[in-house]
């Protein structure tokens, strides 16, 4: 029984149960997952046997930050940011400095469209795409920059390296005009606690978003 999911969803259920995945896929099933491109054709097979799918059978009765994490993974799986994020916040993960998907991105422990890279940050493109072009620009080393509020006087090099990145990438990317999204917190839908700037471009956006 194969099932496609989002590569975030996939990628973010290995890194949270690593070698004990099999055993949360139910009635013996396998979850076998797959990139698809933005044109809605298959991309690359990474050849990742995930259990994203495993996390909706979670029963919202158990409490335990496992599970907790499970039904992240599913609401990402079913594209539900808002969700995702609430419950990355019930996890507590919002004054967290726990490791997140981004640091087995940063490690090349998983895979990912890498575009651009240096000593300091990484861009890559989302798997779950909001427009034309959308990719994401993130620090190598995190710092305490779980979110953009948690920045200090020790951050404005970085901050300021991240979105001349970003500006740089869109340029690359042929994209003459573009938006940079940060989120923030809970509210601010953010739900991988690991500071990154969205970009997106290649098509009319609209404003106000996300109101």
């Amino acid at each position: 029984m194969q099932r496609a999911w989002s590569a975030h969803a996939a990628r973010q259920a290995l890194f949270v149960l690593g070698g004990r995945a099999n055993a949360r896929v139910h009635a013996g099933h396998r979850y076998d997952y797959h990139c698809t491109s933005t044109s809605g054709t298959r991309g690359n097979e990474f050849g990742i046997t995930a259990i994203a799918a495993a996390a909706t059978a979670v029963p919202a009765s158990r409490g335990t930050r496992e599970a907790i994490r499970l039904r992240t993974i599913a609401n990402m799986a079913n594209g539900d940011e808002q969700k995702a994020a609430e419950q990355a916040a019930q996890e507590g993960l919002a004054d967290s400095d726990a490791p997140t998907i981004f640091d087995k991105i940063i490690s090349k422990e998983i895979p990912a469209d890498v575009i651009y890279e240096d000593d300091k940050c990484l861009a890559f493109r989302d798997i779950q795409p909001q427009a034309p072009t959308h990719f994401l620009v993130i620090p190598k080393n995190r710092a305490g920059l779980t979110r953009l509020s948690k920045a200090t006087e020790n951050h404005k090099e970085i901050l300021g390296h991240l979105l001349f990145t970003a500006q740089d990438v869109a340029k690359k990317e042929n994209l003459d005009d573009f938006r940079v999204v940060i989120n923030d917190g809970p509210k601010g839908c953010q739900s991988v606690y690991h500071l990154h700037l969205h970009v997106v471009g290649g098509k009319q956006l609209s404003w106000p978003p996300g109101c």
